[in-house]
C-alpha cells in the first residue's frame, strides 16, 4: 500500500478515523478528504481502486456517487462495493419495494431496493464479480471501467 485517501462528507466523521488511524496504524500514508461523494476534489484517473460499503443507499444521488468513482478509478483499476440492491427473488423484491420508504424513513435514508447492476452501467462500470448475500439483498461487486 503505498496511499490512502479516505473521504467524508462529515468533519466529525474523519475526525474519528483520523483518531483510529493515529492508534492503530501510526504512521502509515494516509490521507483524508471531507467531500461530497459526488463531486469528489480529486484528480481523474488517480486511484488504484476505490471502496465504498454500505453508503450508495444512503446518498442522495448514488448514480452521481459511481460516476465520480469511475472517473477517479484509473483505467485497469477497480470499484469494489458491498452494498444493499434489489432481490433477484422475485417476491423479495416486491417486499424491499412495498416497504422501501418505511425502511428509508427508519434507517437513515438507506433505500434498500436500489437496482445496482442498472446503476453501474448508467456510471460506465461493469461488474466482473457481482456476488449477492442476505437473500439477495446485499451484494459484494468488482467493477471495471467499461
Amino acid at each position: 500500500l503505498e496511499s490512502l485517501t479516505a473521504v467524508d462528507i462529515s468533519q466529525g466523521m474523519l475526525r474519528q478515523a483520523q483518531q483510529r488511524v493515529q492508534a492503530q496504524l501510526p504512521g502509515r500514508p494516509i490521507t483524508f478528504e471531507q467531500a461530497d461523494v459526488a463531486a469528489l476534489p480529486l484528480p481523474s484517473a488517480s486511484f488504484d481502486c476505490v471502496v465504498d460499503t454500505f453508503s450508495l443507499c444512503v446518498f442522495p444521488d448514488p448514480g452521481a456517487a459511481l460516476r465520480e468513482m469511475a472517473r477517479v478509478v484509473k483505467p485497469g483499476g477497480r470499484v469494489l462495493l458491498v452494498e444493499h440492491t434489489r432481490s433477484d427473488n422475485a417476491l423479495l423484491a416486491a417486499y424491499q419495494d412495498a416497504t422501501a420508504s418505511a425502511v428509508a424513513a427508519t434507517s437513515k435514508g438507506c433505500v434498500w431496493n436500489q437496482d445496482l447492476p442498472v446503476l453501474l452501467k448508467q456510471a460506465g462500470l461493469q461488474a466482473v464479480r457481482f456476488e449477492r448475500y442476505t437473500a439477495g439483498t446485499v451484494a459484494l461487486i468488482e467493477a471495471k471501467l467499461v
